[in-house]
């Protein structure tokens, strides 16, 4: 026997009964032509073992070794004749389930490569000389995400879906702790998730104790509604994404102040190019910014970001009092302590509505609005604030399963590719079983 051949076709498990293998290659086709020793069998109707051999067939089982070139088995299957009630069966196959005709290592392989974020049925296809068909029908034969359990922390958040979709936003829950999904809802509207969050057990719903979210009402009308025990924390992140957004409406509304309306930015006022050129100095952290020398083509001299920051501030008091205010905020939300902070916070609240610019009045308001959830975000679990960033970076994982596959019509199966390529434990249902010495 070919040794060498049987490790070659992945096959290790079955030398001991593998009667005979001989390997060919035949228009790029390599054809592993293989005979089983004789078993003992029972007959799948009566259960007799007497029985005689009423023949050969033989099977074409898909095994996927190679990326060049397609694989198959063909097996020459003994048929047996059961003396007692004359029932015709075949000797049990190890390749491949019943019914199936691709082999387990291949199922295997395919289901391991699936989950991989990056992988779609259309590239493991092309790696397993399969059709994308075949690629899909493994993954819904054995594929079949359950949700967890809700832990005691979880965080809620949105991705965009498809134009395709009925519903074009999903919704994900994650746990905090394990970064893991619980579970991924077709839509965020409020409805739908209402009726989701009622058939939740209430041994569950009442084990949540925090929940994260980004600032949008109908989460924090669901988590209050439905999760009783819970708090609700927001996303600092979407806090100062606002704050941001306000600070450059106000430079922008400064700098078309000094706006020439050249042919070319170099030939515009110099401080209206500065504020166009260094815009980021305004939203980026202080302290991110690149510490060297940096470049100012309209005068070539290099400045110190300390230099920069200087004259862009220097020549309009708006906009030194926004950048100010703005920088006072970040401060205390890299800062604050969750048992001492509502003074200060308070106080901040009070400094942006009472400011003589309405895009600080406006930011005042959702302040107000969210002060218990902004507050809440301030508290630590195991060394961790609580946030939405690994929400964030799973849904960026989720962007690109969506992108790689140019879109899914077929939700369920969106949802569990998923999970199946996020979640560490997931399961396959009816796992193919190799036979084993």
């Amino acid at each position: 026997m070919n040794y060498d051949t049987i490790k070659f076709m992945n096959l290790e498990g079955f030398a001991y009964i593998i009667k005979s293998i001989d390997l060919t290659k035949t228009n790029n086709v390599l054809s592993c032509n293989l005979t089983l020793k004789k078993r003992d069998e029972v007959c799948p109707s009566c259960q007799s073992k007497d029985y005689t051999v009423h023949g050969y067939y033989t099977k074409k089982i898909t095994h996927s070794i190679s990326n060049s070139s397609p694989c198959f088995i063909l097996y020459k299957a003994r048929r047996y004749r059961c003396k007692y009630c004359e029932k015709v069966f075949y000797e049990t196959n190890p390749f491949s389930l019943e019914g199936d005709q691709t082999s387990t290592y291949t199922i295997l392989a395919v289901l391991d490569t699936l989950r991989s974020h990056t992988s779609t049925f259309t590239s493991v296809a092309a790696q397993f000389n399969l059709t994308k068909q075949n690629v899909i029908n493994i993954f819904d034969n054995y594929v079949d995400c359950g949700r967890k359990k809700f832990p005691k922390i979880i965080s809620i958040d949105e991705f965009y879906t498809s134009k395709l979709s009925r519903y074009k936003y999903a919704c994900t829950i994650l746990d905090f702790k394990s970064k893991e999904i619980v579970e991924i809802y077709s839509s965020r509207r409020m409805n739908h998730l209402a009726n989701k969050f009622t058939i939740l057990p209430d041994s569950e719903r009442n084990n949540v104790k925090i929940i994260i979210i980004d600032m949008w009402e109908p989460y924090r009308d669901l988590a209050k509604r439905y999760f009783k025990k819970a708090i609700v924390a927001v996303d600092s992140f979407h806090v100062i994404k606002h704050l941001n957004d306000a600070v450059i409406k106000i430079r922008l509304k400064v700098m078309n102040k000094y706006n020439k309306r050249t042919s070319t930015l170099k030939s515009n006022d110099m401080y209206y190019y500065m504020l166009k050129k260094f815009h980021y100095f305004f939203v980026k952290n202080f302290e991110d910014i690149y510490q060297g020398y940096i470049k100012i083509p309209k005068i070539h001299p290099k400045w110190k970001r300390d230099e920069i920051l200087k004259y862009l501030l220097a020549n309009d008091d708006d906009l030194k009092y926004s950048y100010r205010l703005k920088e006072k905020y970040r401060e205390f939300n890299l800062t604050a302590d969750y048992d001492n902070c509502e003074e200060e916070f308070d106080s901040l609240i009070y400094d942006f509505n009472n400011s003589h610019l309405e895009e600080f009045r406006e930011f005042g308001r959702l302040l107000l609005n969210w002060r218990t959830e902004i507050i809440n975000s301030l508290i630590r679990v195991e060394g961790r604030r609580l946030s939405n960033s690994a929400i964030e970076g799973v849904n960026s994982r989720i962007k690109t399963i969506i992108k790689n596959a140019n879109g899914y019509t077929n939700f369920n199966r969106l949802r569990n590719k998923i999970i199946f390529s996020i979640n560490k434990d997931v399961a396959i249902k009816a796992v193919p079983i190799k036979t084993k010495k």
